[in-house]
């Protein structure tokens, strides 16, 4: 009977005391042999107890010098021996067959990485916020809601760090995490492999549980964050399907900004309401489409209400993030 893999599970985490034993708990109690499971924390400067409540555990603790995750994640990797290198954060839960999930998938030889779906943690399902995450038509985490072999990352399609693994040879064929990248760096790491020759797997079967963001202010700081790394990603992989989209996407964008300034002016300099009202149908059809998508998926008036408010200042955040990277970083 053939040797099951040694897994790497590799946790970046700053100041994560309030979650990290509920993590530490849930891989404890993973169904795969305890003999061929890794955990390496790597800790980013924290302020709190984490290191302290992550030392009762099994795992080896690595630290950082506050250079962010996909930094963390790159020495992690550097320090593990697993075949496998499955990566989560230290704000998730992993249900027991996590890793006989990855080791099955990653079994096949054309498949690069695999990732799946990261869903609401069952504590804050009553936060308005942390619904909307899970929910919104433009989800903030990965779904998947069938088994899919891609030849690329699509748009809502695509793997993110707190639940992905990825095959050890791969990584090292890519070169590692590219930390020039503070955030799309799962993105522009899956990418990297597909362009290699290698096919990324979304799995239903492959979840983990996650406390999502549950303010708006710290939803929209989020998508900020990832705006800014549209532009390494475009520069890095022009043409990948993603840098297609996003190029298309902002040129719509500010189109559309750029017609409604231009009626809000006009109506000012003519003390008339009617430019600002015609240049701004874009956004009041959008609003009112929203509503009725929600509402008929939803059946709440007040998510049917909200969500595609918050829809609308995601696109505005993402996309002023992804400008001011464009401008002034490089």
């Amino acid at each position: 009977m053939k040797e099951p893999p040694i897994v790497s599970i590799i946790i970046p985490v700053k100041n994560a005391s309030e979650t990290i034993e509920d993590l530490l708990k849930s891989l404890m109690n993973l169904d795969y042999p305890k003999d061929k499971i890794e955990i390496i924390i790597i800790d980013g400067q924290s302020t709190d107890d984490t290191i302290q409540k992550a030392s009762k555990y099994p795992v080896k603790i690595l630290t950082e010098p506050g250079l962010g995750p996909g930094y963390a994640r790159k020495i992690g990797i550097e320090a593990s021996r697993g075949e496998i290198l499955a990566f989560t954060d230290g704000d998730c839960i992993v249900p027991k067959e996590w890793i006989k999930v990855i080791v099955e998938d990653l079994s096949q030889p054309e498949i690069g990485c695999v990732g799946g779906s990261i869903f609401v943690d069952e504590n804050i399902k009553n936060n308005i916020y942390a619904v909307y995450a899970d929910k919104s038509i433009m989800r903030i985490m990965p779904l998947a809601e069938k088994k899919e072999i891609l030849d690329e990352p699509k748009i809502f399609k695509h793997l993110a760090f707190c639940n992905m693994a990825i095959k050890r040879k791969v990584i090292k064929e890519i070169g590692n995490i590219d930390i020039q990248f503070k955030t799309f760096e799962d993105v522009d790491t899956v990418q990297s492999i597909c362009e290699i020759g290698y096919k990324m797997m979304l799995d239903p079967r492959m979840y983990v549980w996650h406390k999502h963001r549950q303010s708006l202010k710290a939803i929209l700081k989020q998508t900020y964050s990832y705006g800014k790394g549209g532009p390494k990603f475009r520069r890095k992989h022009p043409k990948s399907r993603l840098a297609k989209f996003y190029r298309r996407g902002l040129i719509a964008f500010y189109t559309i900004i750029s017609i409604l300034i231009l009626g809000i002016i006009t109506s000012i300099l003519t003390r008339n309401p009617l430019p600002i009202l015609i240049t701004s149908t874009p956004f009041t059809l959008g609003y009112i489409a929203g509503i009725i998508y929600y509402k008929a998926k939803r059946n709440s008036l007040k998510e049917a209400i909200i969500f595609p408010l918050i829809d609308m200042l995601r696109i505005f955040a993402f996309c002023i993030g992804d400008l001011k990277a464009s401008l002034f970083e490089r």
